[in-house]
């Protein structure tokens, strides 16, 4: 849970201090006042990453040199105090006051799912974005994961470089191919497992939204393997050479996702694909709830829209009462049935707490 969070700099924030959070916060206000900034500052100090940029630098106030964003949590795992700093030259990890964590001390000592108003590109986009989430998953599951998916990374930009060279050399090109090929070894079943380990829990995510009797499934669509010696090996080489481009090996495995047997990206209404994305984050909760044994915080900003009051009143039934929720709007407020909602009126720098 979220106990404390103090903001320096960050993005609309010269300074905010939001304390004492309750296991149901409503940050409401009007649109460009920073609701979404702070869930975004939250989502930083869990999972190293913006769910709205890739650039940290973008996150710095107008003016300033860099931003902190630090945050005091405490679940199952004992209480922790987490920083990450931006100076305008890289990322700086902090740990209960200490300076210089590493990224391998810092991962998973905070917990956070994150759904929002852009969550279709799980459906509309390319399949490096099902790929980063499922990934992102696989690693607060897995931490020992999170050296392979930056070493998978590392080699998928040396082999591409490599490949768009004039004249590549294949020597070159065989040893970091070996690497491509031990590291899909491991990655393929390691997602396989996952995706087979969410579908239950998606599949009553689903029955808790939208009731009826059509199944959302997810199924692991793994790339072509990379050949490890033989013909195979030399003709991969020969197309990957002509071509320019990585043509097999994990970093080009996709997922889909259906719902009563059909695609749910190109038969799916709006209705239902919004549905199906909350129905994804509600898996991802409970699955880390199942193999971590810890509770993570839940971040809502702008993802009911195009939903029903009785499936907006769903999802708020289907978050467990166990889970700290945050949500960030401009015009919706949760009825009492969906538990007892502290509201922070927020603008910039400020935080007020409302009536509900």
């Amino acid at each position: 849970m979220l106990r404390r969070l103090r903001l320096t700099s960050f993005r609309c924030h010269s300074s905010l201090d939001l304390e004492g959070l309750s296991p149901r916060v409503l940050l409401a206000g009007p649109n460009g006042r920073g609701k979404t900034s702070i869930l975004e500052s939250v989502a930083i100090v869990a999972r190293l990453r913006s769910f709205r940029t890739g650039a940290l630098r973008d996150l710095t106030r107008h003016g300033a040199d860099g931003w902190r964003a630090e945050a005091s949590w405490a679940d199952e795992a004992g209480p922790v105090r987490l920083a990450v700093v931006w100076r305008g030259q890289g990322r700086e990890l902090e740990m209960d006051g200490r300076t210089g964590a590493t990224t391998d001390e810092f991962w998973g000592r905070a917990l956070a799912v994150v759904a929002h108003g852009a969550d279709t590109i799980m459906l509309d986009g390319g399949a490096s974005e099902r790929r980063a989430g499922f990934d992102l998953l696989l690693a607060e599951l897995e931490p020992h994961r999170l050296s392979d998916l930056r070493r998978l990374k590392e080699i998928a930009r040396q082999r591409g470089a490599l490949l768009r060279h004039p004249r590549p050399s294949r020597e070159e090109w065989e040893a970091w191919t070996t690497q491509l090929a031990e590291l899909g070894e491991v990655l393929r079943p390691a997602r396989e497992a996952l995706a087979k380990a969410m579908l239950p829990h998606l599949e009553k995510a689903q029955r808790e939204l939208a009731g009826g009797t059509e199944k959302l499934a997810v199924k692991f669509q793994p790339a072509d393997l990379v050949p490890s010696t033989g013909p195979d090996r030399g003709r991969l080489w020969e197309r990957e050479r002509e071509r320019g481009l990585n043509l097999a090996g994990p970093q080009r495995d996709d997922w889909e996702f259906s719902l009563a047997g059909k695609s749910l990206a190109k038969f799916g209404s709006e209705g239902q694909r919004r549905t199906g994305c909350l129905a994804v984050r509600l898996a991802e909760l409970e699955l880390i709830r199942e193999k971590r044994k810890r509770t993570p915080v839940l971040l809502v900003d702008d993802a009911l829209k195009e939903l029903d009051a009785a499936r907006r009143e769903a999802f708020w039934r289907a978050v467990p009462e166990s889970v700290q929720l945050l949500y960030a709007t401009a015009h919706d407020r949760p009825d009492g049935r969906s538990g007892s909602w502290v509201i922070l009126e927020i603008s910039s720098g400020s935080a007020r707490r409302a009536e509900s």
